[in-house]
C-alpha cells in the first residue's frame, strides 16, 4: 500500500463502512413491472369480451372493427371480423361482447342490423346517418346461454310496455297497413300495428297491435275497427258519398275503432283477443252482420237499401256479391244490435216494391224512397241465425194470431188470392192467408184464418163455397145470374154455408180440411164429413165412393197423411140422408179387386176404382172418427156366412184367399192362419159363403185338395186322381158331408184338416137344402 492510500484510510471515520449489503434500489423497477403485468393479465382475463358469431344474409352495412353492437343506445360490443360462410349463402360476423353484457346472451336473444330507412311513415334509424350502422340486441328470457345466433332480417315488433294491451286484428288482405300504422280513437292516436303475418290457413292477414296503457279502457268486446287508409267514394244517381280520415292516415295508413251506436256495453278485452277490420266506417258503424241470399240484385243498392221491421229501419244492406256458381246474389247486411231478437230461425226477408192491381195498391211509398227490404219473425223461437234466403214475394201472415186456421181444397185457385175474404151472411169472418199445391200437385190447398169471435161457427159440418165474380147458369127454364159484392168480384171471395143442425156437430180443430165447393148450390147438397183412418192409401183416392149395400152414400173428398201417427185419413162427405148410418159402432172397410185362378172378385173396382163399404153400427148418436179395415169385419162375415177353424199339422201350400170346394165348386175361402198357442199345429180360418153355410155339419170332413193323388197296383192298375184345374193350380181345401148329415155347424167350430180324402167321402151325396144366393 502506498502512503497515499494509507492516509486516505486514516482520514475516514470508523463507522462509515458497513459490513452488510441489502437489495439494490435498481431492482424495484423490474418488480413493479412484473406486478403491473400480472395485474394487467388478470384484468385481461377477467374483463376480456365474450366472442359470439352472428350470421347475416349479407355483409352490406357491416364493417370489421367499426360496426358496434348496442343495447338501448349503449355500446356492448364490436364486430371483430367478417367471413363468408362455406355455403356462400350468408356472412358470419365474429363479434366481441363486453364481459358485463354476457348475461344478455340467451337462447332466444335477438340481433338485427339498424340502418337508415325512409318511408311515408317517417325516417327510421336516423342516428345511423352520423354514427353508421349498428347491430341492435334484445336479450331473451331463456336461461340457457348461447354464443351463435342468426340475425333477424327486420327489426322485431316493439316490446309490450307495462300496462299496454296486445290484440290481434284480422283482414282479408294487407291493404295499405304496415308495421307502425297508427290506431286512432276519435282521431287520437292510442296505439299502433307492430307486426303482421298470414293466418294459419293463408286465408287472411293477422295484425299484431299494441294499445297504450292509458287508452286500454276505451276498447271493449263490442268495439269495431275500420280501415282509415285512403279515400272511399260511393254513390248512385241520388247522391255521392266521399269518406276520408286525417291526411296522416291517408298517407301512413291506419285504423280507427269505436262502438256501434246503440250497442250494449261490452266486456273488457283480454290480451290477444281477435277483432275484424272492416273496409270502411260505413260498414263498421253497424250492428250484427247477416247474409241474405237473393235471386237477383235488381232494385238492391249496397250501402243504400234499408231493412225495415213494421216500418222502422233496423238495418242496411252493405255489400252485394255474386255467388261462386253464379246462381244467386249474396247480400251482406247489418242489423242494429237492439234488434238482435229479430234474427232467429223463423225470420223472413223479402224485397218490398210497389204493387198495383185491381184488388189493392201496396208499397206506394217505395215509388219515392226506393225499394227496401221487409222482414218479419216469430218470438217463439230462441235459435239465433245469421244466414237467410230471401222470399220472392211477401209471405203469408204467420199462424200465430188468435183465431182458427183451417184448410180448403179445390181443383184450381180460380180468382182466389191472398187476403180474399171469407163471408158469412155477407159479413167478413176471415181471410185467405196463403195457398199451395198439395203433395201430388193435383189440388190447391188454401190456408184460411177465421177471426176469434167467428171461430165457433166452424164445425165439422161447415161447408165453404166459391162466390168470386159472377155465377151464370142456364137451362130450358131460364137464365140465373148470381153476383156477390163488388169487393168479392175484385178480390175474390169464399162463402160459408151452415146446414141445419151444423152447430150441433163437433167444433173444427186447427188445420181441419174442408172442400171448397164451386157454388152454393153444390155446397147445400152435401152432408157432414167423417174421418176414417187406414193403414195406407194404396188404390184409394179422392172421389172414391162410400157404399152401403152397393148404393153410394158419400164420397171421399180428401186423403191426408197422419202425423205423427202412421197411416192416412180419408175425409168422407156423406149424403144428408146417410147420416143415420154413421153412428157409434159403424164399421168401414176398403173394397178392392181380388184376382186369382178361382176368378175375379169385385170386378167393378178394376174399372171404377176402389170404394169404401160400411156396416152400420147399433149406436144412437152420430160419430165422426173411425178406423177403417182392409177386410170386412168378423161380425159382418158371421152375419153373412160361417166362420170355421181347421187344425192341421202344417200349413203346406194353403194360403190366404185359397178357395174351399164342395164337389169342385167354390163355397168359401181361407181368410187367415196362425200357429196354435201351444205350437203343436196350425189353425186355418175359413169363411163359408152364406148360401153354402148349410153344407157344413158337425160330421163334415175337410182335406187338402192341392196336388195329385196316384195309386198303382199289379192287379188293380194305376189310378190318377186330381181335383179341379183351379184347385190343382191354385190349391185349396175340399169338404164333404155324410149321407146322414149331422147338426149344422156353429160359427167358430173347429175341424181337422186331413191330408187326403178317403174313397167313401167322394161317394157321399147328402140331400141338403141351400139358401138362395143374395
Amino acid at each position: 500500500m502506498s502512503n497515499d492510500d494509507s492516509s486516505f484510510s486514516k482520514a475516514l471515520p470508523a463507522d462509515s463502512v458497513d459490513s452488510k449489503r441489502g437489495i439494490s434500489a435498481v431492482w424495484l423497477l423490474p418488480l413493479c413491472a412484473v406486478l403491473l403485468g400480472a395485474w394487467l393479465t388478470y384484468k385481461h382475463f377477467t374483463e376480456a369480451g365474450v366472442s359470439v358469431v352472428i350470421t347475416f344474409p349479407t355483409g352490406q352495412g357491416l364493417e370489421a372493427g367499426q360496426t358496434e353492437v348496442r343495447y338501448k343506445g349503449i355500446q356492448i360490443g364490436t364486430v371483430r371480423e367478417l367471413n363468408v360462410q362455406p355455403d356462400l349463402q350468408s356472412v358470419a360476423a365474429q363479434i366481441t361482447i363486453n364481459k358485463q353484457a354476457e348475461t344478455a346472451l340467451r337462447e332466444d336473444t335477438q340481433f338485427w342490423l339498424v340502418k337508415p330507412e325512409l318511408s311515408l311513415g317517417g325516417v327510421q334509424g336516423l342516428d345511423t346517418l352520423v354514427s353508421g350502422n349498428y347491430i341492435a340486441v334484445r336479450p331473451g328470457q331463456n336461461p340457457n346461454t348461447r354464443y351463435v345466433f342468426k340475425a333477424l332480417k327486420e327489426p322485431p315488433p316493439p316490446e309490450l310496455n307495462q300496462g299496454d294491451l296486445e290484440i290481434r286484428l284480422s283482414a282479408p288482405n294487407l291493404g295499405s297497413l304496415h308495421a307502425g300504422s297508427p290506431i286512432h280513437y276519435r282521431k287520437l292516436k292510442v296505439g299502433e300495428i307492430v307486426d303482421y303475418a298470414l293466418s294459419d290457413d293463408n286465408a287472411s292477414v293477422i295484425f299484431k297491435a299494441h294499445i297504450d296503457a292509458e287508452y286500454t279502457h276505451l276498447l271493449n268486446t263490442n268495439s269495431r275497427f275500420w280501415n282509415t287508409s285512403g279515400v272511399s267514394i260511393s254513390g248512385d244517381l241520388n247522391s255521392i258519398n266521399v269518406d276520408t280520415d286525417s291526411l296522416a292516415s291517408i298517407i301512413l295508413g291506419g285504423l280507427s275503432f269505436a262502438e256501434p251506436e246503440g250497442s250494449a256495453p261490452g266486456e273488457p278485452v283480454l290480451d290477444n283477443q281477435v277483432f275484424k277490420i272492416f273496409p270502411s266506417y260505413a260498414e263498421a258503424d253497424t250492428g250484427i252482420e247477416i247474409d241474405i241470399e237473393f235471386n237477383t240484385a235488381e232494385s238492391l243498392k249496397a250501402n243504400h237499401t234499408e231493412i225495415k221491421y213494421k216500418g222502422l229501419t233496423v238495418g242496411k244492406l252493405k255489400t252485394l256479391d255474386m255467388k261462386d256458381d253464379f246462381s244467386a246474389i249474396n247480400a251482406t247486411a247489418s242489423i242494429n244490435p237492439m234488434a238482435d231478437v229479430l234474427l232467429n230461425d223463423t225470420t223472413q226477408f223479402w224485397l218490398a216494391t210497389p204493387t198495383i192491381s185491381l184488388s189493392r195498391i201496396s208499397g206506394l211509398s217505395t215509388l219515392l224512397t226506393g225499394s227496401h227490404i221487409d222482414m218479419e219473425f216469430s218470438a217463439d223461437s230462441d235459435t239465433q241465425v245469421r244466414e237467410f234466403v230471401a222470399l220472392q214475394e211477401p209471405p203469408a201472415p204467420r199462424k200465430d194470431k188468435a183465431g182458427l186456421y183451417v184448410e180448403l181444397t179445390s181443383e184450381a185457385l180460380e180468382g182466389i188470392t191472398r187476403s180474399s175474404e171469407i163471408y158469412y151472411r155477407n159479413v167478413s169472418i176471415g181471410k185467405v192467408v196463403d195457398y199451395r199445391l198439395n203433395e201430388d200437385q193435383s189440388k190447391v190447398i188454401m190456408d184460411v184464418h177465421i177471426a176469434p169471435k167467428f171461430a165457433p161457427l166452424i164445425t165439422r159440418d161447415a161447408r165453404f163455397y166459391q162466390n168470386s165474380g159472377i155465377d151464370i147458369s142456364a137451362d130450358l127454364s131460364g137464365v140465373n145470374i148470381n153476383t156477390e159484392s163488388l169487393s168479392s168480384i175484385l178480390r175474390g171471395g169464399i162463402g160459408l154455408y151452415l146446414p141445419a143442425n151444423a152447430q150441433n156437430a163437433p167444433p173444427a180443430d186447427d188445420q181441419s180440411r174442408f172442400a171448397l165447393h164451386p157454388s152454393l148450390e153444390q155446397a147445400q147438397d152435401k152432408g157432414p164429413v167423417v174421418q176414417v183412418s187406414f193403414v195406407d192409401s194404396d188404390g184409394l183416392s179422392a172421389g172414391a165412393e162410400l157404399r152401403y149395400l152397393g148404393v153410394a152414400i158419400g164420397e171421399v173428398e180428401d186423403i191426408r197423411l197422419n202425423h205423427p201417427e202412421p197411416g192416412v185419413t180419408a175425409f168422407i162427405r156423406l149424403l144428408p140422408e146417410a147420416q143415420s148410418l154413421v153412428v157409434d159402432g159403424t164399421e168401414f172397410w176398403r173394397v178392392k179387386p181380388d184376382i186369382s185362378l178361382k176368378g175375379i172378385n169385385n170386378l167393378g173396382t178394376l174399372v171404377f176404382g176402389q170404394y169404401i163399404a160400411i156396416e152400420p153400427g147399433h149406436g144412437e148418436t152420430m160419430a165422426y172418427n173411425f178406423t177403417g179395415q182392409e177386410t170386412p169385419p168378423d161380425d159382418y162375415l158371421s152375419e153373412n156366412g160361417l166362420s170355421l177353424t181347421l187344425q192341421a199339422p202344417s200349413l203346406a201350400s194353403i194360403k190366404e184367399g185359397r178357395s174351399v170346394f164342395y164337389r169342385e165348386i167354390p163355397v168359401g175361402e181361407v181368410t187367415g192362419f196362425e200357429l196354435a198357442g201351444n205350437a203343436q199345429h196350425v189353425n186355418i180360418y175359413l169363411h163359408i159363403y152364406p148360401n153354402y153355410a148349410p153344407l157344413v155339419r158337425r160330421n163334415t170332413v175337410f182335406w187338402n185338395a192341392t196336388g195329385i193323388a196316384f195309386d198303382f197296383g199289379w192287379f188293380s192298375g194305376a189310378n190318377l186322381r186330381t181335383g179341379s184345374v183351379q184347385s190343382l193350380l191354385a190349391g185349396g181345401i175340399a169338404l164333404a158331408t155324410p149321407n146322414q148329415p149331422g147338426e149344422r155347424a156353429s160359427d167358430g167350430e173347429v175341424f181337422t184338416l186331413n191330408d187326403a180324402p178317403q174313397d167313401e167321402w167322394r161317394q157321399w151325396q147328402p140331400d141338403i137344402p141351400l139358401r138362395a144366393a143374395p
